[in-house]
């Protein structure tokens, strides 16, 4: 357990920068892109987390076995090598790799994960690819991991699938169908969720530098700071490197302009940094206001705990709209976020897909421990309410290895501090 504290006078006395991580989701897919197109390239700024590690062995040992994709493609009769994959804890990476596993010929491969990822739905996907023509065998349970796959030169052409599950299913496809006879033509049913990430893919694949590609610094993870500076308004939260929001092919950029609606001032730098400023007259006014503010956050659920907590703690009601697939995240983060604002005094509704904050407060615990259930947003969204109470427990901050290694390293420098409790 570790306890999390803030101190004013630390954090006035301090300019340093926060780094932040390169984006993970860009890196998942700039790895798999390169190897399915068998590019030199270097790929710069990768992030030192949990996901791209997982991802990037999976992938070396694949490469082993089958060094050049292209040549494999052109095969009459290829070996066919065996070999056992464990993508660990990254669901991205574990629907990324599945649908490239079907997709290389002559490959037979045995794919698992860890315990906490057999539980998330991978159905969708594995039915869309047999409707391509993958052969996938399920070890267990239906629907889940583990799977044995038998790859092949996949015939292509129509698929549908829900996209009301998962975008990485659609982005899986997208990637390795360059590998198919036929392109891939794909029906979506029930519309789309996290739209801008199969944006991401798409933007990606059309990059065929030759050089090197650049992931940008992670969107997702400065999140926590716009947060911070919501919780602490009228004092600057300096980043070392973000790209310009406009420009970014990262969905979750749209933080700049949802925090900015609650007051928070993005500020880009000439040296490419930037600086968060909360604006107090704003923040208060919303505050005291009464005003609901309404987001629609279909399209980036992980900004969900960072606007959750930091509105919350600020004392700003919200409606949060299309959120079901919450439920289907590292954790249930509907329910996750309900619990633990609730041990804080906050009563959150959860909907079928709503998650809502009237402004009902309700008797806090006396000295709550935050449950992360193992899920990295979580720990950091709710590491900074520590800028609002006199110190925050949470039961298991070494989950940001996830995403975030570095999270608590960079805490120090705007007047936190983080031990052992």
């Amino acid at each position: 357990m570790t306890e999390i504290r803030y101190s004013r006078e630390n954090r006035e006395t301090s300019s340093e920068a926060v780094a932040l991580p390169g984006s993970k989701s860009m890196a998942a897919r700039a790895l798999v892109i390169h190897y399915v197109r068998d590019m030199k390239s270097q790929v710069r700024n990768l992030p030192d987390c949990d996901d791209t590690r997982e991802l990037s062995a999976a992938l070396r040992k694949l490469s082993s076995l089958v060094p050049s994709l292209p040549d494999r493609m052109n095969e009459k009769n290829p070996e066919q090598p065996e070999a056992a994959f464990n993508l660990g804890t990254g669901g991205t990476s574990l629907r990324f790799f599945t649908a490239l596993a079907a997709s290389v010929p002559g490959l037979v491969s045995t794919v698992d994960c860890s315990d906490a990822l057999r539980k998330r739905p991978l159905a969708g996907l594995v039915e869309a690819l047999r409707m391509a023509g993958a052969r996938i065998e399920y070890i267990g349970k239906e629907g889940f991991p583990p799977m044995r796959i038998f790859g092949r030169r996949l015939p292509g052409d129509e698929v549908e699938m829900s996209g009301k599950v998962s975008s990485q299913f659609i982005s899986a496809m997208l990637m390795v169908s360059e590998l198919w006879e036929k392109p891939l033509s794909l029906r979506l049913e029930g519309g789309m969720v996290s739209r801008p990430y199969v944006e991401m893919t798409e933007k990606m694949l059309l990059n065929n530098k030759k050089d090197a590609f650049d992931i940008e610094p992670d969107w997702s993870a400065a999140s926590y700071f716009y947060e911070l500076a919501l919780l602490s308004p009228g004092k600057p939260v300096r980043i070392g490197r973000l790209c310009d929001p406009k420009r970014s092919v990262q969905g979750d950029s749209a933080a700049a302009a949802l925090f900015g609606r609650l007051g928070v001032e993005t500020r880009l730098l000439p040296d490419g940094g930037a600086v968060l400023l909360g604006a107090v007259g704003r923040i208060e006014a919303l505050a005291s206001g009464g005003e609901t503010v309404e987001f629609d956050l279909g399209d980036v659920p992980d900004l969900t705990p960072a606007l959750a907590v930091g509105m919350c703690l600020a004392g700003i009601r919200f409606r949060f709209t299309n959120v079901a697939h919450l439920r289907h995240k590292e954790c249930d983060r509907m329910a996750a976020l309900q619990t633990n604002l609730g041990k804080l005094g906050y009563r959150l509704v959860c909907g079928d897909s709503t998650l809502e904050w009237k402004g009902e407060r309700m008797p806090a615990v006396e000295a709550p421990v935050i449950e992360s259930y193992a899920d990295h947003r979580m720990a950091m969204a709710f590491s900074l309410a520590a800028t609002k109470r006199d110190g925050v427990r949470i039961d298991d901050t070494a989950c940001v290895s996830k995403s975030f290694p570095g999270f608590y390293n960079e805490l120090p420098k705007l007047g936190f501090s983080a031990k052992e409790a």
